[in-house]
């Protein structure tokens, strides 16, 4: 069994390696891996993209731990959801939603069962260690999900607002993630760009022109709009920031001409 860990944790602090102690005291057996133990501090759209391009790489079974919380000991539930391959545990925020719909979900329950926290006493800013590394402990030695609290409907899990739409003759979407390279996603995927034209995108009222391109050779000073390696819209710059050009960030909206996609469909 494996559990993998995505958080904003950081690796200059400890909390990822207790995270890690706990499952391992529940079950030595257990595998251990980090889709990131680096994600950007409090940014849930970005955990959710990270999340949704990485799952379906892993094997059948595995149990993903993401804890990236803005809202910890407050009233959002700490949640699993049961999918089709797999199992998703943390916080309801959204972060879990666009990688468990995607695979099918099957069931939900809130973690609200105390019996099973590490501690009488949680902590109120560390629910990584003490409500959702030990449930990834307990799901990899099969306690059944009952366990841990009552049922929730699909339509309680809570969703993220990343829908795009179109404006005239431009689809309008989110900027999913800026990957350390300044490499914006958008949130349209399985894309096909027509190869080769100048277009227009607008974002925060300006106006810029982008190549469509393949790779980052394609030129050497454009911005540049191509197919990522996820499949989803992206735009980029040869060996410079994208991002800084643009001013975005996640959740920022961008909007592209629509004749220069040849195929797309929204993220969620």
């Amino acid at each position: 069994m494996t559990v993998a860990i995505l958080t904003d944790f950081g690796a200059s602090d400890n909390y990822n390696g207790v995270m890690e102690a706990v499952i391992k005291k529940f079950n030595r057996h257990v595998d251990i891996t980090y889709i990131s133990p680096n994600a950007k501090n409090f940014n849930v759209i970005a955990g959710s993209y990270l999340l949704y391009t990485s799952y379906r790489y892993f094997r059948k079974n595995t149990i993903f731990l993401t804890v990236i919380d803005p809202g910890v000991g407050t009233s959002r539930k700490a949640i699993i959801i049961r999918t089709n391959n797999y199992h998703f545990v943390g916080p309801d925020n959204g972060v879990l939603y666009p990688a468990s719909i995607e695979d099918g979900i099957i069931s939900a329950v809130e973690i609200s069962n105390r019996k099973i926290y590490l501690a009488k006493e949680i902590s109120n800013t560390f629910h990584g260690r003490d409500i959702f590394s030990i449930t990834a402990a307990l799901i990899s030695l099969k306690v059944p999900l009952d366990t841990f609290g009552n049922q929730l409907k699909k339509e309680q899990i809570q969703k993220l607002d990343l829908g795009s739409y179109r404006n005239n003759e431009k689809i309008c979407t989110k900027v999913l993630y800026v990957d350390h390279f300044g490499n914006v996603s958008l949130g349209i995927k399985n894309v096909k760009v027509k190869q080769g034209q100048m277009a227009e995108i607008e974002t925060g009222g300006k106006r810029f022109v982008v190549l469509t391109a393949k790779t980052f050779q394609d030129s050497e000073k454009d911005l540049l709009l191509y197919r990522n390696g996820y499949g989803f819209l992206e735009l980029g710059l040869n060996k410079a920031d994208a991002s800084v050009v643009l001013n975005v960030k996640e959740g920022d909206e961008i909007c592209v001409e629509q004749s220069i996609l040849e195929d797309f469909s929204p993220f969620i």
